[in-house]
């Protein structure tokens, strides 16, 4: 009769660990799965706090002045309500309602000709970035919203935007 209460108890124990054991992986698993969501939702905050922070750089502005794109980059030029002029530029395929990956302020434009136009530049360390936006040129292609970006005074890019704000 021991032998068979000792047996019973046995079985009874090696049952209960197994229903342990599985209910312990199950537990395990879950906790997996909420710490993978909790990721997810961190990452997706993140990123909604970085688009509400695109939003809040809308909110300074006066006026814009140029806003252009080509296949790397979109750029905005704008006149703040403290009377800064401010590049910010996005590298494709981010776009204007993500947070910038460039903003500079001061900003100086300079007036080309009576026939009209400007050129926005904006220095940083070595780096020159010019927009120009030349109403009149000698030939239609030279008309237009023009990017330009200097380092050292060296030439790296010369690219013709495509004007998003007509």
């Amino acid at each position: 009769m021991k032998k068979l209460v000792t047996i019973g108890i046995v079985m009874l124990m090696g049952l209960f660990s197994c229903k342990n054991a599985a209910r312990e992986k199950e537990l395990i698993q879950k906790e997996e799965e909420l710490a993978k969501k909790e990721k997810e939702l961190e990452a997706e905050s993140k990123e909604m706090i970085e688009k509400v922070g695109a939003t809040e750089l809308n909110s300074t502005v006066q006026l814009n002045l140029i806003h252009c794109e080509n296949d790397k980059y979109t750029i905005r030029v704008d006149r703040l309500k403290s009377n800064e002029v401010r590049y910010m530029a996005w590298n494709k395929p981010k776009s204007n309602i993500d947070k910038p990956d460039l903003i500079l302020l001061d900003g100086e434009i300079e007036k080309q000709g009576s026939g009209g136009g400007y050129h926005f530049t904006f220095t940083n360390g070595d780096m020159t970035y010019v927009i120009e936006n030349n109403l009149m040129g000698e030939s239609i292609d030279s008309m237009g919203v023009f990017l330009r970006i200097l380092d050292n005074g060296k030439e790296k890019v010369y690219s013709k935007m495509k004007d998003l704000k007509n």
